[in-house]
């Protein structure tokens, strides 16, 4: 009997704790993919302010803990010191209080130093998330020397000649940083989580885009799947707003369901609302635009009377239908893809 290839392994997701996130970066286990990120990889969520990135890596955290229990590890490497969520919003300490405590890389070599050592602790049978908060925060060991030598010519009212050393982390990404690191991250069953900041495409002409990713072209080449985030709309109540509504696009994958765009919804003292969001899409109740429309006034489940879309999600809860409407979801989903799916003879079939 032929032994099994010792490199074959099962295919490992991480959910994100949305549903139409988890069917939009990993492909969905209908088309022989699975939900959410893939170990063994790179991913990156980019966008603006206010895009909600540090809460959808938080929430990925807490649904791959809930799904992997004691053998789900984690870092979340605060390089901006700005994470300031509480164990409330998701039932356990992501980060130490204490910031002095948190992972804080303050360069890409000391980030891959981080990750390495992190990815030496992992047993065969756990799972790691690092997550790099953010990828702009991190400086480099020539910056900072570069940095260390001016400050210390303006101490003695010295003149210093300046220079250009911004693609110095870059570089290193190229060179080192990011070279082995997949491979690393497959034998550890592990992902690493990037989030990056947006930045102005000086110079643009009318029809380029006015943004664009930074960390160079090596980080670019190696993620496995990267979404671009941006905040469309927000929900109020009483006046006040309660929630954000994210368009996010799947623009980097590796299944045949490219750049799928959905809406994630994220209440500021909940979290990802998986089901708000669900309901949205099961009954197309948010504009292009995120905005809620009159139609959400009376939505109906499988009961007589139609309800308002607040009355619904407190029914799913009530009722404890918060499974059928995920099955539901990804049903439609996959109703929809099979309604523009090509439907040709193969190509290259024997005559």
């Amino acid at each position: 009997m032929k032994k099994k290839d010792p490199i074959e392994h099962e295919r490992i997701y991480f959910p994100t704790g949305s549903t139409l996130m988890d069917l939009a970066v990993g492909g969905g286990e209908a088309i022989g993919f699975g939900m959410g990120y893939e170990a063994g990889t790179i991913v990156r969520d980019w966008g603006g302010s206010g895009a909600t990135k540090t809460f959808k890596a938080c929430e990925t955290l807490a649904a791959s803990r809930h799904k992997f229990k004691d053998k789900f590890k984690w870092v979340y490497d605060d390089t901006e010191l700005g994470n300031t969520f509480s164990e409330d919003m998701w039932g356990f300490k992501i980060l130490p209080e204490n910031k002095k405590d948190r992972t804080c890389s303050k360069t890409v070599e000391r980030w891959e130093y981080n990750i390495t050592k992190a990815l030496e602790n992992v047993a065969d049978d756990e799972r790691l998330i690092y997550v790099l908060d953010s990828l702009e925060g991190l400086s480099s060991d020539e910056m900072e020397a570069r940095k260390a030598e001016r400050h210390a010519k303006y101490d003695k009212d010295a003149e210093f000649e300046d220079g250009t050393f911004g693609g110095a982390a870059a570089k290193f990404l190229s060179q080192e940083g990011m070279r082995g690191l997949s491979a690393k991250l497959a034998q550890k069953n592990s992902l690493l989580y990037v989030i990056s900041q947006e930045r102005d495409n000086i110079g643009a002409k009318p029809f380029q885009k006015k943004n664009r990713l930074g960390g160079g072209r090596a980080l670019t080449f190696y993620e496995t799947s990267r979404v671009y985030s941006r905040m469309v709309s927000e929900d109020l109540r009483n006046g006040l707003p309660y929630a954000a509504i994210t368009e996010v696009k799947a623009e980097k994958t590796r299944h045949p369901r490219p750049r799928a765009s959905i809406f994630v919804n994220t209440i500021y003292d909940y979290g990802v609302d998986d089901v708000g969001a669900n309901i949205d899409f099961l009954f197309d109740l948010r504009s292009e635009r995120g905005e809620l429309l009159k139609r959400a006034e009376k939505v109906k489940w499988d009961t007589e009377e139609p309800m308002d879309r607040n009355d619904l999600i407190d029914f799913i809860y009530k009722n404890k239908l918060v499974k059928e409407l995920k099955a539901r979801t990804i049903a439609e989903w996959e109703a929809r893809y099979a309604a523009i799916a090509t439907h040709r003879p193969p190509k290259y079939e024997d005559e």
